[in-house]
């Protein structure tokens, strides 16, 4: 397994991982990441494994945190700690930065949010009615140690 930087020519292998991590999450969402990837609106990483991409990590900077803002393992990888490993990747550059490490999730994938609180992130904040009136976004954070 190795995390290698993507690069817009990444981009049409990358295609299926990215609408299989975003499937439930409906279109406009699917749109917004597939176009993150597509014009490099932040920093992505990826879990190759002999030429296969098996894994994603976008990551976007704010004024003191680095934030996670999608995350995807394709479906037959997972529970290999695909995921875990780049979070730690991405952890790791926090703390060079000097940054915390932040997600939002989305209160009903409870399931993420477990997966980021067995990480050691902790509950830093929530946003009620973010994007449709009675949905919650939860906001996880995590202080990479020195």
């Amino acid at each position: 397994m190795k995390i290698t930087r993507y690069r817009k020519r990444d981009f049409a292998q990358v295609i299926p991982l990215l609408r299989e991590g975003t499937r439930g999450w409906g279109r406009a969402w699917r749109e917004e990441i597939l176009r993150a990837y597509r014009l490099q609106q932040g920093e992505a990483y990826l879990v190759r494994e002999n030429g296969r991409v098996l894994g994603t990590i976008l990551l976007r900077r704010e004024v003191r945190a680095l934030v996670i803002y999608f995350l995807a393992v394709t479906e037959r990888e997972r529970g290999k700690h695909l995921g875990s490993s780049l979070v730690n990747f991405a952890e790791k550059l926090a703390r060079r930065e000097g940054r915390i490490l932040r997600v939002d999730v989305a209160r009903e994938f409870r399931q993420n949010v477990n997966f980021y609180l067995r990480l050691g992130f902790q509950r830093c904040g929530r946003v009620r009615n973010f994007y449709l009136y009675g949905d919650e976004q939860i906001f996880l954070c995590k202080r990479p140690k020195r």
